[in-house]
């Protein structure tokens, strides 16, 4: 890793050390009060008994180097200390003007060198706020259970392995920890079912007891540790969808579209007209597109009490667009709303305001597409770090995910295989989660 300014900063401390050991055979020196002449043709006991001195010297910074904690050690590669009483905590540090730092962090492509640098001193910390620009070239990650730690662990996909970063812990629920999120247990006294819809790092955690008579819906964010509780909403849903403090919920094929705000006492429920069913939903510049089912027809939502009002943008999607045994759904990249068809393959349409219809494309700018299933949870863009251009990103449901390139049309899947890998025999969906849209 490539901190900038580190590297140096930390190598000359390393050199310093270096010449330490080195110093029964280098040409003398006066660093750090050793002033021997080690490197001269006499063998007087002096020099002897002097040399071993300067040995024992490096013997014992070495072992402090060793010794040092990461954090620490970190910290005095990018902070001055003239001495051991330096507090590194209120010390900032020579090798990088401030207005440097942020740049710094934009760089780093996993979350436990952002924190190991946040954690450096207060002034990192300062101008280190979690922010999407200061997480700008973060990796990828999955939500994945973890049955050595008995909860979820974050998978980085470019890495192919477990972060070392401690996700916030799940509510407990009766005196004990809730069952993960990604099982159905059974135990004599409970059958549940837990799953997520995630945005970014924003994650709405569905947890479904058989004998409950309405599904609990948390939000939480997996940096910072914040949740909160929303009302239960009257059946099980199976779509989830932010928009700052506003919260939709739906289940596709059919007609209510549950919405609240964080902090509300009880969700609305907005139908629509009875020849309408919807299908997908997505905001894209704060305004909300819906897929209506039949024909699949693009329309503009607005919620209006216990109303969906639908504004219908151009024509019926043809049986040749979209088959009969083919999953449509909608998506966002950079601004514009995109409209994705599973047949064997996937296709990819665009939509045009000023033509108002559907344009086959591609290419998606460079960027990339992320689903949990088909559930939109964000878009990359251009040529970011450990992930292929144009291409979509989808979690299966056997703890897998697959990678599909619009270039060459080409389709991977992937098992995400790590240490502490829950063994499932039932439904293991996975969850994106992507730091940069934070």
């Amino acid at each position: 890793m490539d901190l900038c300014g580190f590297k140096k900063a930390a190598g000359g401390g390393q050199g310093r050390v270096r010449r330490h050991a080195a110093a029964p055979t280098g040409r003398g020196g006066r660093e750090h009060g050793v002033q021997l002449g080690l490197g001269g043709r006499q063998r007087s006991a002096a020099s002897v008994q002097m040399r071993r001195r300067g040995m024992g010297m490096a013997k014992s910074g070495n072992r402090r180097t060793r010794s040092s904690p990461p954090a620490t050690a970190l910290a005095s590669a990018i902070t001055t200390s003239s001495s051991s009483s330096t507090n590194l905590e209120e010390t900032a540090s020579p090798y990088f003007l401030p207005q440097l730092i942020p740049l710094t962090a934009s760089r780093l492509t996993t979350l436990e060198d952002f924190f190991a640098l946040r954690a450096a001193c207060r002034a990192y910390r300062a101008h280190l706020p979690l922010s999407s620009s200061n997480l700008a070239s973060q990796g990828p990650l999955l939500l994945v259970p973890h049955k050595t730690s008995a909860s979820e662990a974050l998978f980085h996909v470019p890495l192919r392995r477990i972060l070392r970063f401690r996700l916030p812990r799940t509510p407990l629920a009766h005196g004990r920890r809730s069952p993960t999120c990604f099982s159905r247990l059974f135990t004599p006294q409970d059958l549940s079912l837990t799953c997520f819809h995630s945005f970014g790092c924003r994650v709405a955690i569905q947890r479904m007891s058989a004998n409950a008579s309405r599904p609990e819906i948390r939000i939480r964010h997996l940096l910072t540790g914040e949740r909160a509780r929303l009302p239960d909403p009257p059946e099980c849903v199976g779509g989830v969808l932010f928009s700052d403090d506003l919260i939709l919920a739906f289940t596709p094929w059919h007609r209510d579209i549950y919405y609240c705000r964080i902090g509300d006492a009880q969700w609305q429920a907005a139908r629509c007209d009875e020849c309408y069913h919807v299908y997908s939903l997505m905001f894209v510049k704060g305004t909300l597109y819906a897929l209506i089912y039949p024909n699949y027809r693009l329309a503009v939502v607005e919620l209006d009490k216990n109303y969906v009002v639908l504004s219908f943008l151009g024509d019926e999607l043809s049986p040749q667009t979209v088959p009969k045994s083919s999953v449509a759904w909608l998506a966002e990249c950079q601004g514009e709303l995109m409209l994705i068809i599973e047949i064997r393959l996937y296709r990819v349409f665009q939509w045009g305001s000023g033509e108002r219809k559907w344009a086959r494309t591609h290419s998606l700018g460079g960027c990339s597409l992320f689903f949990n299933m088909h559930e939109f949870a964000g878009c990359l863009g251009p040529d970011h770090p450990g992930v292929r251009r144009d291409c979509l990103y989808f979690t299966g449901s056997l703890g897998n995910w697959s990678e599909y390139s619009l270039v060459d049309r080409s389709l991977h899947e992937i098992i995400a295989d790590y240490p502490g890998q829950a063994v499932r025999k039932d439904f293991v969906p996975l969850a994106w989660v992507l730091p940069s849209i934070c």
